[in-house]
């Protein structure tokens, strides 16, 4: 008996790998040769080659076997935009949520430790980003980045008071001052006018 030629195709994912149909195969009296249950090789890790294996086994004990090869590529995956966001305190800079990411076979990656950049403690940018990794070593990058205004602050309404010699005009107590984001402002040494005459 014969076999027809070697089977194969190439897939996307190794889930589509799935068990070939055996050829029907006679002998040259026309009797039916059946095939053994396949030898199936291991998954590969990161696309590759799967093979089914079919042994017919003659009526006189030979043997012959018919190979099935599944082609499998690589998983590919694509990230989403790079976040983005306006704050106003530095308080307010967190740890953004991060996306979560499949390949193009449904496998989850998982994000490394992000790599925090950049400074704002009186306004600016910081970023965080996020590295994926696929199973060929191959990484992309999600960015979040955020840009914090610089703080601002406001005064209470200007002080006065009447008094009446120029021995009581003594230093005030300026006023406690803080920002927008509850740190304090701090005052400079008073330029005080000369005594009038």
């Amino acid at each position: 008996f014969a076999l027809p030629a070697a089977g194969g195709s190439s897939v996307a994912c190794v889930a589509d790998a799935v068990l070939p149909v055996a050829p029907s195969v006679t002998d040259n009296c026309g009797n039916a040769i059946t095939a053994s249950a396949p030898v199936i090789s291991t998954d590969p890790s990161c696309g590759g080659i799967k093979t089914y294996t079919f042994t017919y086994t003659n009526c006189d004990g030979s043997t012959l076997d018919w190979i099935y090869t599944y082609t499998i590529a690589a998983p590919t995956y694509s990230l989403p935009a790079a976040g983005s966001a306006t704050v106003d305190c530095i308080a307010d800079v967190v740890a953004p949520v991060v996306p979560t990411i499949t390949d193009n076979c449904g496998t989850v990656l998982t994000p490394g430790a992000p790599v925090i950049t950049g400074t704002a403690a009186c306004g600016g940018t910081i970023t965080y980003s996020y590295p994926f990794t696929d199973c060929s070593g191959a990484t992309q990058n999600w960015i979040y980045t955020y840009t914090v205004n610089p703080p601002t602050f406001s005064l209470p309404a200007a002080g006065g008071s009447s008094v009446a010699c120029i021995g009581d005009a003594v230093l005030p107590v300026a006023p406690s001052v803080t920002d927008n984001c509850g740190n304090a402002v701090s005052a400079s040494a008073p330029v005080i006018s000369t005594d009038p005459s």
